[in-house]
């Protein structure tokens, strides 16, 4: 994640990462030890009752790329911080990683 901010704190930072436990959280329970499926995934009923047996731990997202993720993300992470800093902070990008190869970048256009 890339962040960006219109003004320092009095403390020198444009974003205190030690605020960050619940993005942590929230990051965790999305993508920590979960299996990610498309929502219109032809074998959704399926994962659905491997949850629901405690096989796996799903996560249903609209589209699970690593560009959509990312966009996911990103939208979460910079409402979060806009509501925390007063519009002060904000977020330019998020890069997702499934592996050292297959990466994804989500950077919304200038408005």
């Amino acid at each position: 994640m890339t962040f960006g901010c219109t003004e320092l704190t009095e403390s020198g930072f444009g974003v205190d990462f030690g605020e960050f436990s619940e993005i942590k959280s929230w990051l965790s329970h999305w993508f920590d030890h979960t299996l990610l499926i498309n929502e219109d995934d032809p074998e959704r009923a399926l994962f659905h009752e491997l949850h629901e047996k405690k096989i796996v731990d799903l996560r249903v997202l609209p589209n699970v790329s690593m560009e959509r993720t990312a966009e996911f993300v990103f939208h979460y992470v910079d409402g979060w911080i806009r509501q925390q800093t007063n519009d002060r902070s904000f977020l330019l990008e998020v890069e997702c990683r499934e592996n050292d190869k297959n990466s994804g970048v989500y950077r919304p256009a200038a408005h």
